[in-house]
């Protein structure tokens, strides 16, 4: 950081992507690990790459990055990928239902309606979601050139701007619009192929030049806190319906954030100082567990901070409104002897970028962030120590509905932050060693960035159901690992290993959150689907009855 510039701005883009893979089949049952790999992992580190001032930081769930390598290394598969690899002439009815239902996934107004063939494909198919039967009967209308444009529009769409500008073969493809050949698909899938293995090499270099910093999450993106302590979900929500039995397992926590920074550190060569705890959520038992393994520091939302300051601070007691500066500036939360910093992110400015700024012209809606933090710059008392704002959203979600990805917003942004008079981009990390945390707080009010309680994860009659699931099968594995010790020879330890990773994996946070009202009931819910495999793969690993209730849909 600029230590003539009394603003530090920390970017913190999470990348994150549940684990899709269901490792008996050797298949991602999803492919977004692979499509967000081309269309943002890799641009969004070449873009801060552009401009030689531009810091930032990327949190690297451990989850991702080891899907990232599965797809390098091991040539791993999706169903969409097999869906697109087929010879269009020689596809099966389920093949073309899949390829009608699927490859429309796009932003439509982004890159479907700006091109005449895909529009028009669209329009042939209907614009409506239609059932397998239905689609089964308007296959006829579909000829194998229609398909095979369909499988490399879809695909195309999700190659960034980046990547066209410095390919000619891609440049062309894209002026081609429609009558794309078996070669023509077989080079894009090809060169998503190199972009995937170029993206964890490009933010290793970016990080050992101190462009970037690297963090870290808990390995599979599991809520800590509700982990630890399912009733911590009543100190926000105190009317909530809580699962029968309560779930309570701290070592669980521990190994999912222990493991995460043996990952992140043989992945790239360091340990993270930071970390963004899964959605944010915290409590003071999950942060004394990350305090008990190294980490410096960690991030979340401003509300946390307020609700935090209005229950345990006394002079906050009867306040009703809090002057936002408080949030621009790091706090030290002491467990013993030992503490952990936290930096709360601003959720306006994090909104806007998510939600507001996609439907604004784009250099605009950049100068318009500019505006904004350089009115907290301007605003900051003249007494002050340095300032950090921190905003911190998905790294992956919001660019496809900004136009070519949000390229010329993040050009304008990135191009002029640092041009202003008293701001200047920053990493947590950098700009904590200029200005560590001289205000301190004892304990934190237990929620998520997600209007700062757990309601997305626990409380709705499906969520409670899911929680239940989760620790039936605990407890049978848990049964299952203490026969193995007793008698070694029913099963090998690797199959014991194994389950405990599929166990680990259903502990993560993207299963619930598209139960009850965030996604559409009925058993073809795929997270729900995927979920409940992980768990059926425990009992098939170690060779016992897959119980009745895994077989029957919660969605």
């Amino acid at each position: 950081m600029d230590i003539k510039k009394r603003l530090g701005v920390a970017f913190l883009w999470h990348m994150h992507q549940p684990f899709y893979k269901d490792p008996l089949t050797n298949k991602y049952m999803m492919p977004w690990v692979r499509l967000h790999g081309i269309k943002d992992y890799f641009p969004m580190a070449a873009l801060v790459e552009e401009f030689d001032d531009m810091k930032a930081t990327f949190n690297m769930v451990p989850s991702l990055v080891e899907q990232i390598n599965d797809y390098v290394n091991n040539d791993a598969r999706d169903i969409f990928l097999d869906l697109t690899a087929k010879d269009a002439a020689s596809l099966e009815i389920a093949d073309k239902v899949g390829i009608l239902n699927n490859f429309f996934k796009v932003n439509f107004k982004r890159f479907i309606e700006p091109s005449p063939r895909y529009s028009e494909l669209l329009i042939k198919k209907g614009v409506r979601p239609l059932s397998g039967n239905a689609l089964k009967a308007i296959i006829k209308n579909f000829s194998a050139s229609d398909l095979r444009d369909l499988q490399v529009l879809f695909n195309l769409s999700w190659v960034h701007s980046i990547t066209i500008d410095d390919d000619i073969n891609l440049q062309d493809l894209v002026a081609k619009q429609k009558g794309y050949t078996e070669e023509d698909k077989e080079y894009i899938l090809l060169k998503q192929k190199e972009i995937l293995g170029q993206i964890l090499p490009l933010y290793k270099r970016l990080q050992d030049e101190g462009r970037i910093e690297i963090t870290t999450t808990p390995f599979y993106h599991p809520i800590l806190p509700l982990l630890c302590n399912t009733s911590v979900a009543r100190v926000s929500s105190p009317e909530m319906t809580l699962p029968k039995k309560r779930f309570s397992h701290p070592e669980d926590a521990a190994w999912q954030i222990e493991e995460a920074i043996k990952y992140h550190t043989e992945q790239f060569g360091t340990p993270p100082r930071g970390m963004w705890p899964s959605e944010g959520s915290v409590s003071d038992e999950a942060l004394d567990l990350i305090i008990s393994k190294g980490i410096d520091w960690i991030a979340t939302d401003e509300d946390i901070l307020f609700r935090t300051l209005s229950l345990y601070d006394k002079k906050y007691k009867d306040t009703e409104s809090f002057d936002r500066r408080i949030i621009y500036r790091p706090y030290k939360l002491k467990r013993d002897s030992r503490h952990v910093t936290v930096v709360f992110r601003d959720k306006n400015l994090s909104d806007m970028i998510s939600f507001n700024y996609n439907a604004w012209d784009q250099a605009d809606a950049a100068w318009n962030l500019i505006g904004h933090i350089n009115k907290v710059a301007e605003n900051l008392r003249r007494d002050t120590d340095r300032a950090l704002i921190t905003i911190v959203m998905d790294g992956e979600n919001a660019w496809e509905y900004f136009e070519d990805n949000g390229r010329k917003f993040f050009e304008t942004l990135y191009g002029n932050l640092d041009r202003q008079p008293d701001v200047c981009s920053t990493t947590v990390s950098e700009f904590l060693e200029l200005e560590p945390a001289k205000r301190t707080i004892s304990n934190i009010f237990p929620a998520s960035w997600i209007n700062h309680d757990f309601k997305i994860w626990i409380g709705e009659e499906q969520d409670n159901l899911s929680w239940g699931y989760l620790d039936r099968v605990r407890r049978d594995l848990v049964k299952f690992t203490k026969e193995y010790h007793r008698k070694p020879g029913t099963v090998d330890g690797v199959r014991i290993s194994e389950a405990w990773r599929e166990f680990y994996i259903a502990e993560g946070s993207d299963w619930n959150w598209w139960y009850g009202g965030k996604a559409h009931r009925g058993a073809d819910n795929p997270f729900d689907k995927l979920y409940r495999t992980h768990l059926k793969n425990i009992y098939k690993l170690l060779k016992k009855p897959i119980p009745d209730f895994l077989k029957i849909s919660i969605a």
